[in-house]
Formats: C-alpha cells, sequence, structure tokens
C-alpha cells in the first residue's frame, strides 16, 4: 500500500468499523481513514472527498452495500471497492462478482485485506 492511501470504512456497526481500523492499522498501514455509518453518508463523502478504497459492508438501513457499491463504481472509477460482509449468500457473491466487487469475509482475514489493499 502506497503512503498516506485514503480508505473509507462503511458499515452502520461502530464495533466493526473500529474492528476493521485496527486490523489496517495491525497492517502498519499509513492510511488516513475516514469511516460512515451508513451507504448515504459515504456517497456523501465520495462526492467531497478522494478515496483510494471503500470497504463497505452489505447489510446496512437503507441502500445496502451491494447497491452502494454499484454507484460509486459508476461515478468513482478510480476508487476500489470492497464489500466486507458476513452475509456470502450465492445471489450476493454472483452479483458482487459482476460488478466486479470483491467480497471479503466477515471476520476479516489480515491477509484478504492486505490482498485488497495492495491492488489499489
Amino acid at each position: 500500500m502506497t503512503a498516506q492511501t485514503r480508505i473509507l470504512l462503511v458499515d452502520d456497526s461502530k464495533l466493526a468499523r473500529m474492528a476493521l481500523r485496527a486490523e489496517l492499522q495491525d497492517l502498519g498501514a499509513d492510511a488516513d481513514v475516514r469511516e460512515a455509518p451508513d451507504a448515504e453518508s459515504a456517497l456523501g463523502l465520495l462526492e467531497h472527498e478522494t478515496f483510494d478504497a471503500v470497504l463497505m459492508d452489505y447489510n446496512m438501513p437503507g441502500m445496502d452495500g451491494l447497491a452502494a457499491a454499484t454507484v460509486i463504481r459508476a461515478r468513482f472509477p478510480k476508487t476500489g471497492v470492497a464489500l466486507v460482509t458476513a452475509n456470502a449468500q450465492d445471489a450476493i457473491v454472483a452479483e458482487a462478482r459482476i460488478i466486479g466487487v470483491p467480497l471479503i469475509p466477515k471476520p476479516v482475514r489480515r491477509r484478504d485485506l492486505q490482498t485488497f489493499l495492495s491492488a489499489r
């Protein structure tokens, strides 16, 4: 990962965001990490700030992570997006594949996180 990678964590669970932030710190990532509690807030941040990567939960109130990832891929094509979820149902995995969004299963393994971020 390059110096000062900008990462947006999107999850309605503050605890999940804290855990993901801790994993990033354990990787030794020199990252500017921002957080959003839902997809709508994340899209608002993306309108005003540039991020290298978005790590987004699937199950959130309002717009789900897959719908938000579709919008991000269309409007911010240089921003990498990964779906971080414990909900790896076949239909979700298939749709994520179709739109080109990798799925990182919860609980997040450092190796999966590192693989995604190193591609940024």
